[in-house]
């Protein structure tokens, strides 16, 4: 028999009419993957596939798989994102807890223990449990990462609630150096701001009271003096209202905010037990 040469375009053809009657046509083949490389459309990625025996070629993969995307955390409410901060025990404030249990008369406040964070999160150990030589005692251990949390959010109640007031007070009682003279500058700027919220606002009274009684002086005028002075007013009426308009934006854009009164109370009670520190010696 004559040897004929079959190309190899042709030997493809006809090896896929042959796995085409049996159902099983393998992508597998050498030349397949070597005609394919050969167009030179297929990106990096295509040709790992191919070479790792990918039959999903032309598929593009998600990188989300479906279950994950199911799974999408949806953003909550602020009533349940303030739920869920309730039940939450932070290591600051835990750190807290076990420094006031490791200080003389090593109780800790009722208040804390009727957070619900710290029901949930914190055991106590009880008085009536039997006491074992024996047993490991956890010795309280000081944290300069966590005392700079602490130092960082003292003027906020929602991280750092009102009911560790003591026992924060207590662990800055020995506060020194640079960060006391920081945070007891704060403290003070605190402090003046409410003061002059507060004295701003007996001005607005004063004033308000002052400008109702000349109302009424006004009012009891002569009315011969009126019609006199209608002639002038008039003139200066224009000027008076601007200047008027003028005032009450710039009274309203110097309005104080006031600050949190409450976190007010917390920089005095700080600084009066300081106070008494610097007395004392």
């Amino acid at each position: 028999m004559e040897n004929t040469h079959i190309p190899a375009w042709k030997r493809i053809a006809i090896k896929k009419e042959k796995n085409q009657q049996n159902d099983d046509f393998s992508t597998e083949d050498p030349l397949n993957v070597t005609t394919h490389l050969s167009t030179g459309s297929l990106t990096k990625k295509e040709k790992k596939r191919i070479i790792n025996k990918d039959l999903d070629i032309g598929k593009t993969k998600n990188k989300v798989s479906k279950n994950k995307k199911d799974k999408k955390k949806l953003k909550l409410s602020r009533e349940d994102r303030l739920q869920k901060r309730n039940t939450v025990l932070k290591d600051q404030l835990r750190y807290l807890i076990d420094f006031s249990k490791s200080k003389p008369p090593y109780k800790v406040p009722q208040k804390v223990l009727d957070l619900e964070s710290v029901k949930i999160n914190y055991v106590m150990d009880t008085d009536d449990s039997v006491k074992d030589e024996n047993k490991v005692v956890e010795i309280w251990k000081f944290a300069k990462s966590k005392q700079n949390w602490i130092i960082k959010h003292f003027f906020s109640e929602e991280e750092i609630p009102l009911a560790y007031n003591d026992i924060l007070i207590e662990y800055l009682y020995d506060l020194k150096g640079k960060a006391k003279m920081d945070l007891k500058q704060k403290c003070e700027e605190q402090i003046k701001a409410w003061e002059d919220y507060l004295a701003a606002e007996e001005e607005k009274i004063k004033a308000m009271v002052e400008g109702n009684s000349e109302d009424k002086k006004e009012t009891t005028k002569e009315d011969g003096d009126e019609e006199k002075n209608n002639s002038t007013k008039e003139t200066s009426d224009g000027k008076e209202q601007g200047e008027t308009e003028k005032d009450t934006k710039k009274e309203e854009e110097k309005e104080l905010v006031p600050p949190n009164k409450r976190i007010v109370d917390r920089c005095e009670k700080l600084l009066s037990r300081w106070a008494t520190s610097e007395d004392d010696k």
